[in-house]
């Protein structure tokens, strides 16, 4: 209030406070910063990835274009070491869940495929103690194993050749990021021939990994397919007995020598000879190279006469090597390392060296497996592994008991033994969509129920294993299960 010059009454003065835009702004942004999160109801829910999905495809409708808009090339952004960034190897959402599946699967069949040949392996120690199993308990076990590793290959030479980044992270300086070619923008098509090394090689080389994924990839497909030759020599009718045993013996030399070619070009890729970085990937190169050597004394072993037990040792011991290094793929993979044992540039991406999901920065909840789920994935492979085998053994009962139980109750009691393989093959798909346990009930009860369910199938199928070689060895045995099956049969007709 100020009195006036001439002395008239007091003017009173009144000064309006005004707002400004920049103090609306912030009053806004406040609110929503005090907004509830929902994150944690969206990962109780098991909708966390969808979400990231969500996120990230509107995250690029807002910015232009699907792939994001790209800017002009800085120095900034040459330093930063584009090709080892997480969005680099990961442009999208989708590429990461494929990476993820096909490396999931990749260490599922080396782990289930080593599986079989160590237990076929050890059985052959004692060939003739086998009777009318012996066939069932190794061969058919090779041939089972043979089938896992013919999988396993030929997935790493597909992921190998069609491996694909945003390149346009790595783009020139002198050329303009906002255009590009037409060859860019044209979507590559998909290879399934696992020789398409031209592609494979100029590709790893544009994208800075190295010719050593694909070199250890299809050596290892090349080694499988000398294995398989070997095998397939016992199923030809004809062939004089002396020229299978010969293609048995050169062809699984000649295969284990690519196989221990295979784990040094691992080793190489994951400088397991120059470095003592003693990670999950040096330590599995280096289990798969070991087990490598122990097929390569086996398979030498076995042009020697009276060193059969000693090469089926060496074969088993080599195998259960490689089970372990498919084991630490198996970790590896629960760790997001999806370059497992042959391709280490996709293994060390992100802070502390493990890449996080696209769009789940802000989840707090660990989004993997744990320590415990990775190993019911082994034990599931366990499970279909023992199955196949009691599978194997029911089915022998076609040529050697049909008589006493007949063809078509063999096959009923044969499907049944496999029955467990089926279930526990189910259970490794549902695990390969599951970032972790889920939370809500009945999920959770029914997800815990399958792996009692696991660990009985593991019991029952390897009882039956057993019992098969107690029969063998032991006619009363034997003799008083048939009677019983009989009469089991007599009173249900």
């Amino acid at each position: 209030m100020a009195r006036s010059e001439d002395g008239s009454a007091p003017v009173v003065r009144v000064t309006t406070l005004r707002r400004s835009r920049s103090d609306d702004l912030e009053t806004e942004a406040e609110r929503v910063r005090n907004l509830p999160s929902l994150l944690d109801r969206i990962d109780a829910m098991g909708l966390s990835e969808e979400y990231s999905a969500y996120r990230e495809r509107y995250l690029r409708w807002r910015q232009g274009e699907h792939q994001g808009a790209r800017g002009d090339v800085t120095a900034v952004d040459l330093g930063r070491g584009a090709t080892e960034s997480f969005r680099f190897w990961y442009p999208s959402m989708e590429v990461w869940q494929w990476r993820r599946s096909l490396s999931y699967w990749i260490a599922v069949t080396f782990f289930e495929g080593s599986l079989f040949f160590t237990i076929s392996s050890f059985m052959f120690c004692y060939a003739d103690k086998l009777g009318n199993f012996k066939m069932a308990l190794t061969t058919w076990g090779y041939v089972a194993g043979k089938v896992n590793f013919i999988i396993c290959t030929y997935l790493m030479c597909i992921e190998t050749i069609n491996l694909t980044a945003d390149k346009h992270r790595v783009s020139s300086p002198d050329s303009e990021s906002s255009s590009s070619s037409d060859d860019d923008e044209k979507e590559e098509p998909f290879y399934f021939w696992p020789f398409h090394y031209q592609k494979a090689l100029r590709n790893l080389e544009e994208l800075g990994s190295g010719p050593w994924p694909y070199y250890a990839s299809v050596i290892y497909f090349l080694g499988v397919g000398l294995f398989t030759v070997g095998l397939v020599a016992e199923f030809i009718p004809g062939l004089p007995e002396e020229l299978v045993e010969w293609t048995l013996l050169i062809s699984f030399l000649l295969g284990s020598i690519f196989f221990l070619l295979g784990g040094l070009a691992e080793c190489v890729e994951n400088k397991v000879f120059t470095s003592l970085a003693m990670d999950q990937g040096w330590w599995g190169a280096a289990l798969n190279t070991a087990g490598a050597a122990g097929f390569v004394i086996g398979a030498a072993l076995g042009f020697f006469p009276g060193f059969q037990y000693s090469a089926s040792f060496c074969y088993g011991v080599g195998s259960a090597i490689f089970a372990v290094g498919s084991a630490v793929m198996i970790v590896m993979w629960k760790d997001e390392q999806f370059g497992l044992t042959f391709l280490a540039v996709l293994n060390h991406l992100g802070e502390g060296r493990r890449p996080k999901v696209p769009g789940q920065d802000e989840i707090q909840a660990t989004q993997t497996l744990s320590l415990c789920g990775t190993i019911f994935i082994m034990v599931y492979c366990l499970a279909a592994c023992l199955s196949v085998y009691s599978f194997a053994i029911s089915m022998t009962g076609v040529s050697h008991m049909h008589e006493s139980l007949g063809t078509v109750r063999i096959i009923q009691r044969s499907f049944s033994t496999l029955l467990p393989c089926i279930i526990a093959h189910m259970l490794l798909v549902m695990n390969s969509s599951l970032l972790r346990t889920p939370k809500l009930a009945p999920f959770h009860q029914l997800y815990i129920a399958t792996r009692w369910l696991a660990i009985a199938m593991v019991i029952n199928s390897g009882g039956r294993v057993v019992e098969a070689i107690v029969e063998v060895n032991n006619p009363f045995v034997s003799y008083t299960l048939v009677n019983s099956v009989l009469g089991l049969q007599c009173a249900l007709s």
